[in-house]
Parts: C-alpha cells; sequence; structure tokens
C-alpha cells in the first residue's frame, strides 16, 4: 500500500520541495526564523543609524537576540534535529548549487546556477539553527 501524505498524521509536504517534516516542527521552524529575521533586520537597520546613541543601542539588541536564538536551539529534540539534517540534505540533494564543493572561485568565469531566496533563506537558517 502506498502511504499518501493523508493518511500520515502530522507530517506535510510542500509542493515540490519533497520535504517530509512534521507539521508542528515546520509551523515552529517557520515562525521562529520569520520572528529572528525581523528581529535582525531591525538591530541592523538601527546599526547603520546616523545616531551614534542608536548605533549603541542596537549593540545592545544584539545579545537578546543571540540569547533568544540560542534558547530556541535549546529547545529542540534530537527528533527535531533530526529532521532538520534531513531537510537540510534534502536542500543541498536538490540544489547542488548550496554545495561547498560546488562554489564558484570569485574569479570564476561561469555565471553560478541560481538557487531561490525562498530556499536560501531555509537552508542558511536551518544550517544555523542546526550548528
Amino acid at each position: 500500500m502506498v502511504s499518501r501524505v493523508s493518511d500520515v498524521p502530522h507530517q506535510i509536504e510542500r509542493p515540490g520541495k519533497g520535504n517530509n517534516m512534521d507539521e508542528a516542527l515546520r509551523t515552529k521552524l517557520d515562525e521562529a526564523r520569520e520572528r529572528m529575521k525581523s528581529q535582525q533586520a531591525g538591530i541592523n537597520a538601527d546599526r547603520k543609524h546616523n545616531d551614534r546613541a542608536t548605533r549603541e543601542w542596537a549593540r545592545g539588541k544584539q545579545r537578546p537576540a543571540n540569547a533568544d536564538r540560542a534558547q530556541f536551539r535549546n529547545s529542540l529534540t534530537d527528533e527535531d534535529r533530526r529532521q532538520i539534517e534531513e531537510r537540510i540534505q534534502q536542500l543541498l540533494d536538490d540544489n547542488p548549487a548550496l554545495s561547498p564543493t560546488n562554489a564558484q572561485t570569485l574569479d570564476s568565469k561561469i555565471e553560478p546556477p541560481c538557487v531561490s531566496l525562498e530556499v536560501l533563506d531555509e537552508y542558511y537558517f536551518l544550517r544555523d539553527i542546526a550548528g
């Protein structure tokens, strides 16, 4: 018997991505990625501000942001980490350009293959969280 996604509780498969990740984990990761990305964007914008006090304040906001990221990492179970590692491998298999062994040198005349921003965002976030 062939198992369909609807036959497997708490599993989702995103179309075209071959991603079988626990729905609760996927939701947890998506929410965390958006929260951390938004938080970091605000910090980065303040770091570039003309006002020195605002720049200093941004540096002060970085420590709690780092602590939030570490707390999220520590909240992951071994099963969560296994699924994250599987997803990273799936992204590498589907997008060979992400592999460090396929990286082009700076002086290379070959145009690097395109990888969507969505895939890049997910890949680097998962690598950071799994790190």
